[in-house]
C-alpha cells in the first residue's frame, strides 16, 4: 500500500471478515461499490478479489460531493477524488487488458437506476454498500443493489451501527441502521446473514 495515497483507513480492519465471506462466494468477475472515497476498498478488491489472468469488471459509484460528516470536517472532496483516480490507476497497472473499472460520478440513486436500465440487473457477484449514511439514501441503495446482485451473490453493508450524533442523542433518520433493518426484515426470505460481526453486515442473496 506504500505507493498509494490515503488519508483514512476505514476498511482494513474488516479484511478478515471479507475473506471469510468471500471464501463461500467463489470467483468474483463483476463487483459494484457504492461509495468509493479515496479508493482504499476499491484497491483492496482489485488486489485481493479479482483473479490474475481472468477478466474482471469493477463499478465504482461516488458523487465526491461529501456527506454531512465530510462537510462538517471541512474535507476537500476534489482532492479526495483525485487521490481515488490516482490510486485506481496504480492498482490497475499491468492489468488494464483484463480488468475494466467503470467510475460513475454522481448520486448513487441515479447511477444505480442507470445500471439497472442498462441491463446489469442480477449480474453482480459482489456488491459493497458504503455511500450516504442518511436513512432514506441507504434504503434506496440497498433495494436497488439487491436487484443488481445475482442470486448467490454477496452484499456487504458498511457502518450498520454508525451515527453522526453522540450516544444518547442519535437521530434515527441520520444513520444507516433503521434502513438496514427495514431492508433485511423485508427481504429476509431472500437473504442469508453471515455471523461476522455487526459493524458490517454480510448478506448472501438466496432468491430474487
Amino acid at each position: 500500500m506504500e505507493q498509494y495515497r490515503f488519508t483514512q483507513d476505514w476498511f482494513s480492519r474488516y479484511a478478515p471478515q471479507w475473506q471469510a465471506a468471500l471464501g463461500e462466494l467463489g470467483p468474483v468477475h463483476k463487483a459494484l461499490e457504492v461509495g468509493s472515497y479515496e479508493g482504499r476498498s476499491s484497491v483492496w478488491l482489485i488486489e485481493n478479489v479479482f483473479r490474475d489472468g481472468e477478466r474482471g469488471e469493477l463499478h465504482c459509484i461516488d458523487s465526491w460531493e461529501g456527506g454531512i460528516e465530510h462537510l462538517a470536517g471541512g474535507i476537500d472532496m476534489s482532492a479526495v477524488e483525485r487521490r481515488f483516480r490516482r490510486n485506481i490507476d496504480l492498482a490497475r497497472t499491468g492489468r488494464e487488458a483484463m480488468l475494466s473499472v467503470h467510475v460513475h460520478k454522481g448520486r448513487s440513486f441515479d447511477a444505480l437506476v442507470t445500471l439497472l436500465a442498462g441491463g446489469h440487473r442480477q449480474s453482480f457477484d459482489l456488491v459493497y454498500v458504503d455511500g450516504s449514511h442518511q436513512c432514506p439514501d441507504v434504503l434506496n441503495d440497498l433495494v436497488l443493489c439487491f436487484a443488481l446482485c445475482r442470486v448467490g451473490g454477496l452484499i456487504v453493508v458498511d457502518d450498520y451501527i454508525w451515527s453522526q450524533e453522540k450516544s444518547g442523542s442519535e437521530d434515527l433518520l441520520n444513520q444507516p441502521k433503521l434502513a438496514v433493518d427495514a431492508f433485511v426484515n423485508c427481504f429476509r426470505r431472500k437473504l442469508r446473514l453471515h455471523n461476522l460481526g455487526i459493524a458490517q453486515l454480510y448478506l448472501t442473496k438466496t432468491a430474487d
